[in-house]
């Protein structure tokens, strides 16, 4: 059988979810695959192009259909929890490829009517730092907890859903009580 992208995709995708960003390495990944490392820069040049490919493979299952802020976070949020270390590895590929996380491009879209297009984006990127430091803190938590680092719960896990939610409540007041700019920049 011969190797396609979409089988590392995939394979790298499960890793993920199964063992985390700390033991996804290319060795390991062609390991998993049955092939020799070399075999997968035929179909992705670098780990970070292997990256960018799963973070896009997360956030295909957020819906790009929300008619408000608030519910394309929450769906965000959703999608990142998913997949462990699903934040770090979508906050790493929007350090260096914001324009290839479709999130980002919806959220602009909600924001495109009341603000000028570089608040816009501005208002955009602001909602998707917060739901990716968020997550990435929750999911910390989950993996010192795993790692019985920490041995209970803390209430910050119990309560994650309601501080989530007044976070992200906040954040679109300030956006909503901040004048509106001009479409022309």
């Amino acid at each position: 059988m011969r190797l396609t992208r979409a089988q590392i995709v995939d394979s790298a995708y499960t890793a993920l979810c199964e063992r985390g960003l700390s033991a996804l390495s290319m060795r390991r990944l062609a390991q998993d695959l049955g092939v020799q490392p070399g075999a997968l820069y035929y179909h992705v040049a670098n780990k970070q192009e292997m990256l960018a490919a799963v973070a896009t493979r997360i956030l295909d299952e957020v819906p790009l259909s929300a008619t408000d802020a608030r519910t394309a976070a929450l769906d965000l949020r959703a999608a990142l929890l998913r997949v462990r270390d699903g934040a770090e590895v979508v906050s790493f590929v929007q350090a260096f490829r914001p324009d290839l996380l479709a999130p980002t491009r919806e959220l602009h879209r909600l924001f495109a009517d009341r603000f000028a297009p570089r608040e816009a984006q501005w208002a955009a990127r602001t909602v998707v730092h917060y739901v990716l430091g968020f997550v990435a803190e929750e999911q910390n938590l989950a993996e010192l907890v795993r790692a019985q680092i920490v041995n209970d719960k803390p209430t910050q896990v119990v309560d994650s859903a309601k501080a989530f939610l007044f976070g992200i409540d906040a954040i679109l007041r300030g956006l909503a009580a901040a004048p509106p700019q001009p479409p022309n920049d």
